[in-house]
């Protein structure tokens, strides 16, 4: 393990491109780096705060979500406040460690549901949650090896534990493609909406798109660090000591390492307060102001990922009860009146549910068939 006093240091401030900023060796070029990349850390860090409170206020059940933003929001903060300063290295690992953590969490959110949709509840149990665990053990470790055997910022980019964490990030991120793929195959068999599959669809694969690209410029970035770096001659030389070049560079890295992840999720989820329904053929798709189903609640949304449509018949209140401890009272769920929505899974994108009274007259037929058209959008 190297000695945080071993770092030879054979280069003058002068051309040390790497350890520029605002305050210390100012330079422009870095400066307006730093500037720019606190910028968006701050604007990030706003729009985080502000989610949250929005599901706060709409009492919002998801507690990955919950999770995610406040470590989001927490990752802003020491991303802006060391960007500018540019000071502490440790700070680089605790951005990354942060960063593999909401990305943990959002993986079991989603492969959650991909065993669900598979109907093997029982392989979350036995696999999912010990290798998260495992996972979030490695991060863990490494983190603090680097946090302890920081190096000067010369050669600091050459350490061996960012490749370590950004290579275990890629693999995992590839089992996180997995999933969304039988999440999506799960969504093309149930009976919905064109529109409600679409927005769907497009949400999970947004979140996947994000995620696979941020881990494999991460861990290009890295090996490419490491193939041409050389501790002789420091990380300044990789970029021939000029700063117009290292600093476009590293900041395009940063907004897609860290900042894009959070963008796509502050788009992706959205606030939501839970619906309780009466009748058990009444799944919600979407929410009633139109959100997908990635906005809310895993459990309430996607559970005819694992009882299509032709089965809700047989479901009783039971299947109704979530893996997942909500994160609001139950006093704040929204009880839908039983006899205004009472629709049967919808089969076609205009069918209409048959009631049991048939000696209804002509017009009241035509209040439920209204209804339906209205409210139908928003139920598969």
């Amino acid at each position: 393990m190297p000695s945080t006093n071993s770092t030879p240091v054979n280069t003058t401030p002068d051309t040390d491109i790497v350890s520029r900023n605002c305050f210390s060796n100012f330079n422009t070029v870095a400066c307006i780096r730093s500037a720019s990349l606190t910028f968006l850390a701050v604007v990030t860090g706003v729009l985080c705060v502000m989610k949250i409170m929005k599901f706060h206020l709409a009492r919002h059940q998801s507690c990955h979500q919950y999770f995610i933003f406040y470590c989001a929001s927490l990752e802003c903060t020491v991303g802006g406040i060391h960007w500018i300063l540019s000071t502490y290295i440790q700070l680089d690992f605790v951005l990354q460690w942060l960063k593999l953590i909401q990305f943990l969490v959002m993986c079991h959110f989603y492969w959650t549901l991909a065993t669900r949709a598979l109907r093997r509840e029982v392989w979350a149990k036995r696999f999912l949650i010990p290798f998260l665990l495992l996972a979030c053990g490695y991060f863990t470790v490494i983190a603090c090896l680097g946090i302890i055997n920081v190096q000067s910022p010369f050669v600091e980019c050459l350490e061996p534990y960012w490749l370590e964490l950004s290579s275990a990030e890629f693999l995992i991120v590839q089992l996180f493609c997995v999933a969304g793929f039988y999440i999506t195959r799960r969504l093309n068999e149930i009976s919905t909406l064109d529109s409600v599959r679409r927005t769907q669809k497009r949400d999970l694969w947004c979140i996947v798109i994000v995620f696979e690209v941020s881990a494999f410029i991460g861990v290009l970035y890295d090996v490419t660090l490491q193939i041409l770096g050389d501790k002789n001659t420091g990380c300044s030389a990789i970029f021939n000591h000029i700063q117009e070049l290292y600093s476009p560079i590293f900041v395009t890295f940063m907004v897609i390492k860290l900042l894009a992840p959070v963008w796509v999720m502050l788009f992706v989820f959205s606030p939501t307060p839970p619906v309780l329904v009466e009748n058990d053929d009444l799944i919600p798709a979407v929410s009633e102001d139109g959100t997908s189903a990635f906005s809310s609640t895993a459990d309430e949304h996607y559970r005819q990922l694992y009882h299509p449509a032709e089965n809700y018949q047989s479901l009783n209140g039971s299947m109704f009860q979530t893996p997942s401890t909500p994160c609001s009272p139950s006093s704040s769920q929204v009880k839908i009146n039983k006899s205004t929505t009472s629709l049967d899974p919808i089969k076609e994108e205009t069918s209409v549910n048959s009631t049991p009274h048939q000696e209804d007259t002509h017009s009241s037929n035509e209040n439920i068939q209204e209804t339906s058209n209205i409210r139908g959008k928003f139920y598969i």
